[in-house]
């Protein structure tokens, strides 16, 4: 099955005023990625653009580096063999974790199509049924943010995960004030986004302990192990690996460490399904839980995730789906719908959903009138 051909479409959807310690959002952008072969079959991937202060990748950059430099390495290819062109990539594009997160979903969802099976049988087959979700609620007033944890519990959730702020003071009366707000009727999260120090951090947690948190996500930069196993061994509630999990290297030094109690896989920063299931074997085999993380996912990154998640083995708390309560609007023809707190996992060809046109001619954005 020759790869013949590729198409991009860079596009976007409104956000509902979201934010994070590194900036605050008002859309999701993307680039669906179309990849074609001589058989007639088409696999459709997406490249999130989320956060460029962070991956360092953007709708222009990721649009040109597909068409330029990764195209011209995969065409000809058999689409069967990920590995091999996922190796391709990595040896003429270093880093640029968006851009190979595009092509190995779109050859995921085309090797499923070609075989008449779900994404999740390529990926050894699933686990769950159901992939049970959490949502984020973005830094705002703590009353906003009460208000804000309120409307997800309203939509179904019943797992949020509150993002915190450079001002570590007023993120424990942002916290307190959800945790009022909620009562028993959810399990809180806390991710800083690497935006604390370590003291800092245990003064924060022992300031909330009364507020019972499901975890903490790293609160302190990416390269600071040793003070995630400080923190660690002072709190009293599971620590979680984000900034700091990439590549299957970085969970052996995680764990070698001490420094966390689960990962928090996160496609855009895996390149895909096919690294994070590496990842996710040398977790299992250190005893390190994983699920499947959000960067607000537009479209068919959001359901390449569900069916991560659903063949995880160990899954023993919710995934994160921030896009349902935040992402307005959707290019599928069958929007994702949590129902019971639970998403459920496609079983149609591929990843099992088709696109609506007429959405993505709506979204589509023009790089050529943007620049």
């Amino acid at each position: 099955m020759e790869i013949t051909k590729v198409e991009t479409v860079p596009y976007g959807i409104p956000v509902r005023n979201f934010a994070d310690a590194y900036t605050g959002f008002t859309q999701s952008n993307a680039v669906l990625i179309k990849i074609h072969t001589d058989e007639g079959y088409i696999g459709i991937g997406e490249a999130c653009t989320w956060e460029p202060k962070f991956y360092g990748e953007t709708l222009e950059s990721i649009n040109s580096i597909i068409l330029k430099y990764a195209v011209p390495r995969i065409i000809g290819e058999d689409a069967f063999n990920i590995n091999r062109i996922m190796q391709i990539m990595d040896r003429n594009l270093a880093r640029i974790t968006c851009v190979k997160e595009g092509i190995d979903l779109a050859l995921h969802d085309l090797v499923g199509k070609r075989l008449n099976i779900p994404v999740y049988k390529l990926l050894g087959g699933k686990f769950r049924d159901k992939v049970p979700v959490a949502s984020e609620i973005g830094i705002d007033t703590p009353q906003v943010m009460a208000e804000s944890a309120q409307n997800v519990l309203k939509m179904g959730i019943k797992v949020i995960k509150i993002k915190g702020s450079d001002d570590m003071n007023l993120d424990i009366h942002r916290i307190k004030a959800v945790r009022e707000a909620v009562g028993s009727d959810a399990e809180l999260r806390l991710d800083p986004n690497a935006a604390w120090d370590t003291m800092g951090t245990i003064r924060v947690m022992r300031a909330i302990e009364d507020c019972n948190l499901q975890l903490l996500e790293q609160p302190i930069p990416t390269w600071d192990f040793k003070g995630m196993a400080h923190i660690r061994r002072n709190i009293t509630v599971p620590l979680m690996a984000d900034e700091s999990i990439w590549t299957p290297q970085d969970a052996i030094k995680l764990h070698d460490y001490e420094a966390v109690d689960l990962l928090n896989l996160k496609i855009a920063k895996t390149c895909g399904l096919h690294l994070a299931k590496k990842i996710e074997a040398v977790a299992e085999a250190v005893g390190m839980p994983c699920i499947a993380g959000t960067e607000l996912e537009p479209g068919v990154s959001a359901v390449a995730k569900i069916h991560l998640a659903a063949s995880m083995r160990i899954h023993p708390i919710a995934s994160e789906f921030t896009e349902l309560t935040q992402v307005d609007g959707s290019i599928l023809t069958e929007p994702l719908k949590a129902v019971d707190g639970c998403l459920a996992v496609p079983e149609g060809p591929g990843f099992g959903v088709e696109i609506d046109d007429d959405a993505l001619r709506e979204y589509a954005i023009d790089l050529s009138r943007e620049s």
